[in-house]
């Protein structure tokens, strides 16, 4: 492949999906904003109309997961731009280590749009969207106002719920500052390719009319991202390579903020059931662990030392409702949105270790009979992933289950429940494992591991193709070590007994020391070595 833009894969496909999304977070969050004002002019002006109407309860409490998953996929768009222009600021800045980045916590010192008061900004509108989410559609539930005796008229119908104008307004704004920020990075950053393929960048990046050229350092064919410290020196290849959390210096932190939202969830519910169970005033003990929140209206004798108790899901009322007026309201909205903060940063961070996995995967394709490939495409590379789908999962389930956790009802205000809170818990825990998981596996084979390092990158491919093989391409001689590289061929796997970190010579064609040999001899050749003779294709 030519050393130029003209061969660089610009992937103006997936920036004009992501303008699309961006274009929906424009509409959408424009439509929440003129909803709210008119839910609140229904509510004040006493025209006969009000912003309420019917809904089965079950769709009440399922409402918003698809609230969630709708938001999930604007943030992703947008998040896709932030990080896009994030990572070719700190290209420009000379600051880009690795191609996946944590894009909230990493700040450019040239471009405005990326600098740390706009992604502070861009956090806050993101822990605004998914905090106000659970808050939209306030339900009354007839039977909780009746165990907690508000003496209300409980002649409303079961099933009415209210759209709540101030969080509307919210979510809308949160949208739109994503929006805003995501627009302004796209007016005003150069952006060569927006691809995430890091193959792409390490191509943009070593070209040589990037002012910022990333130059090859050509005695290092075998020296992976955790050897990024080592002089030169020629060593022997790895038949498993190290894992993401030693290569990258991030991973550490984010597993750790992954694995505290644990203990926290379990404190926090323990804390809220300790204190029904003691004998608040404003909590009911209830017998029920329903998924999903139910009450039965009707309070049991057997109390204990609880103020009250029922068999239905035990809660603690907190206040601040919305009949108190658009003040109370958004006073629920920060309080919710404070404890979404942390929830909301973790998650975020978990895009760091799927991006790491993903990076590095895609480079261990040239160690396949396939190669790597052409014709990548971010967005279905994305929707292929089975972790990139795993983490969509997680980010709209623990999202929901945490507006199960703590929501807030239109007559009682902010309910918190115990068991929805343990459940939530426990899916944080299902993220922490899987992060930890992905952030422990140890790619298998002799090409050493970049996790999208783009100087290691950059060493490791000699020669660039539209379709890259990587392995040993000649013998030393006279006590040189081995040369090992890319080619537009099949090349047979690096010999574990031997040296590597030789340089190429100009006199020997790519991939000459193998012409000849067929590619079931290729694969038995790696297949040996690295499978323990098992013939199967390699993975990742």
């Amino acid at each position: 492949m030519a050393r130029g833009h003209d061969k660089l894969n610009k992937a103006l496909g997936t920036r004009n999906c992501c303008v699309l999304g961006l274009c929906a977070a424009w509409i959408t969050g424009f439509a929440a904003v003129a909803g709210g004002i008119y839910c609140l002019y229904l509510d004040k002006a006493g025209v006969g109309l009000e912003s309420n109407f019917i809904i089965p309860h079950g769709a009440r409490e399922v409402l918003p997961l698809g609230l969630n998953i709708l938001l999930t996929f604007l943030n992703e768009s947008m998040g896709y731009i932030h990080s896009c222009t994030l990572r070719w600021s700190l290209q420009f800045d000379n600051r880009l280590t690795f191609n996946s980045n944590l894009r909230l916590l990493s700040s450019s010192a040239r471009f405005k749009s990326n600098k740390w008061y706009a992604n502070l900004g861009f956090l806050f509108s993101i822990i605004l969207s998914y905090a106000t989410t659970s808050m939209i559609f306030l339900g009354w539930n007839p039977a909780l106002s009746k165990t907690f005796d508000t003496n209300e008229d409980l002649s409303r119908p079961v099933d009415e719920i209210q759209v709540s104008g101030v969080a509307l307004i919210f979510f809308g704004i949160g949208l739109l500052g994503q929006a805003g920020l995501s627009t302004w990075a796209l007016r005003t950053t150069q952006v060569p390719t927006w691809s995430s393929n890091p193959l792409d960048t390490v191509l943009a990046c070593t070209d040589e009319t990037n002012p910022n050229q990333l130059i090859r350092r050509t005695d290092r064919c075998m020296k992976s991202v955790h050897q990024i410290k080592e002089d030169s020196h020629p060593c022997k290849p790895k038949a498993k390579q190290g894992p993401a959390c030693t290569a990258h210096p991030e991973v550490k932190w984010v597993l750790t903020l992954l694995w505290l939202l644990v203990p926290l969830g379990g404190l926090w519910g323990g804390a809220i059931y300790v204190m029904i169970r003691k004998g608040n005033p404003h909590g009911v003990l209830g017998n029920s662990w329903n998924f999903i929140p139910w009450f039965t209206g009707e309070l049991s004798n057997d109390c204990s030392a609880a103020a009250r108790c029922s068999d239905g899901t035990s809660v603690l009322n907190v206040g601040w409702t919305a009949k108190g007026g658009p003040w109370e309201s958004i006073g629920s909205i920060f309080l919710i949105a404070f404890f979404q903060a942390v929830v909301t940063l973790a998650l975020h961070c978990a895009e760091l270790l799927v991006n790491l996995s993903r990076d590095e995967g895609i480079f261990r394709m040239a160690i396949t009979e396939k190669g790597t490939d052409p014709r990548y495409n971010s967005i279905v590379a994305a929707f292929s992933s089975w972790q990139t789908i795993t983490l969509f999962a997680f980010k709209a389930a623990v999202h929901w289950l945490f507006g199960l956790s703590i929501n807030n009802d239109f007559i009682l205000g902010v309910n918190m429940y115990p068991p929805q809170i343990f459940y939530f818990t426990g899916f944080a825990l299902m993220v922490a494992v899987f992060a930890t998981y992905v952030s422990l596996r140890r790619p298998m084979g002799p090409l050493p591991a970049t996790f999208g390092h783009l100087q290691t990158m950059a060493d490791l491919i000699d020669d660039w193709e539209d379709r890259m093989f990587w392995g040993h391409k000649q013998m030393g001689y006279g006590g040189a070590p081995n040369y090992a590289g890319t080619s537009k061929t099949r090349l047979e796997m690096p010999r574990l007994d031997e040296y590597y970190g030789g340089n190429k010579s100009r006199t020997s064609l790519s991939g000459s020391l193998i012409s000849g040999m067929s590619m079931e001899h290729l694969a038995a050749s790696y297949d040996m070595q690295y499978n323990g003779g098992m013939f199967s294709t390699y993975g990742y």
